[in-house]
């Protein structure tokens, strides 16, 4: 994965203070670009493909970082639109960390905040926003190339750096997330495994993507499991969404014919409302690969968190009855264009597992 050696952020804060120590404190590891309110911040995005993470404060002449967020977040550019956006604040109280968030923030930090917090938070957005287009290629190239040699290590390694993560995640009430990527093929085939080179090439753009700080091992034939701490449960979302829409969209299948897909089961401390004291990583571990495995059932193409589990074990379920009277899917969507919503109601899971891979399809020829 071509990642720059330093990645570039934009500040825009109408402070030069703010904007002298922010740049301070990132120099290091950041490349970075100013800008003095919202609209040049909305300029200098148009013209420099290049920026990766946007910094603003909420109150700018001109345009204030909520108009700055509204532009962001309705561009029709992709780069733009996807970028991670940290809001720079003078308190961190709940309700304006909440209507930052609703407004398409990623992250709020406090005017103050010390250098390594940060860095690291600059880091995971960092990476996460490597696009999807991105992802393709690194995959693509790999495959051409026939490069081998992933860098994932072993589970039992991958449990060693684990749990001490886990467990100061657990102390310091942080978040700890597992993902279980699974690969599998669009229309499976008997008798059809992933080849070997895909596996191979997916395990090294697991591998150069995540920090050092994190950990990926291959855990199965076709099968990767990743652990990271000091994350967003929304973050590490939009990272292994990104992955597997990329595993699903490249041209990976050589001489088999077979295009290859991929769902990524997700646990997290945050957002799942776990019980902290029995939480351990096998169980987490264990958690995310059930909900991997419903994905690939399901025909899935991306993440499987505690909603997506729901809907997929409701259709499983409408699936096993046995009543002639559970109406098909052609019934389902007449009913709701006659404004029956309430006889839909009850096999809404069904209908949305049924309808998810007619969305993917779509959302990946939007993209392209």
């Amino acid at each position: 994965m071509d990642i720059p050696v330093k990645p570039r952020v934009l500040i825009a804060d109408d402070s030069r203070i703010v904007r002298a120590t922010l740049i301070k404190q990132i120099e290091g590891m950041f490349e970075f670009r100013e800008a003095l309110d919202g609209e040049e911040a909305w300029e200098t995005l148009l013209i420099d493909p290049n920026i990766r993470v946007v910094i603003t404060d909420l109150t700018m002449p001109k345009l204030d970082g909520y108009g700055l967020l509204q532009r962001i977040r309705g561009s029709k550019i992709s780069r733009i639109r996807e970028l991670p956006v940290v809001v720079v604040s003078g308190s961190d109280e709940a309700a304006e960390r909440e209507r930052a968030k609703a407004a398409g923030a990623n992250d709020l930090i406090t005017k103050g905040i010390g250098t390594a917090q940060l860095l690291s938070r600059l880091d995971v957005l960092a990476k996460l926003v490597t696009t999807q287009q991105d992802f393709e290629r690194s995959l693509e190239a790999l495959v051409r190339t026939g490069a081998t040699s992933g860098g994932t290590q072993s589970v039992d390694g991958l449990r060693a750096h684990a749990e001490p993560l886990l467990a100061a995640a657990l102390k310091h009430k942080r978040n700890f997330v597992v993902l279980d990527v699974c690969l599998g093929a669009k229309a499976p085939a008997a008798g059809f495994e992933v080849p070997a080179t895909v596996v191979d090439v997916v395990g090294q753009l697991l591998y150069r993507t995540i920090r050092q700080t994190d950990f990926v091992a291959q855990s199965g034939p076709a099968r990767f499991t990743l652990a990271t701490a000091s994350i967003g449960f929304e973050s590490a979302r939009a990272f292994a969404e990104r992955v597997c829409r990329a595993i699903a969209a490249a041209n990976l299948g050589g001489g088999q014919g077979m295009a290859v897909t991929a769902a990524c089961g997700m646990a997290s401390l945050v957002g799942e409302g776990l019980d902290q004291v029995s939480t351990s990583l096998q169980s987490m571990m264990d958690q995310a690969h059930v909900r991997a495995i419903l994905g690939l059932e399901g025909g899935v193409t991306g993440v499987i968190g505690p909603q997506e589990e729901a809907m997929l074990e409701e259709g499983r379920k409408g699936k096993d009855r046995s009543d002639p009277a559970m109406p098909d899917l052609a019934t389902l969507l007449q009913w709701i264009k006659d404004g029956r919503q309430e006889d839909v109601l009850p096999h809404i899971g069904r209908l949305s597992v049924e309808l998810r891979p007619l969305v993917d399809l779509m959302l990946n020829q939007a993209r392209h």
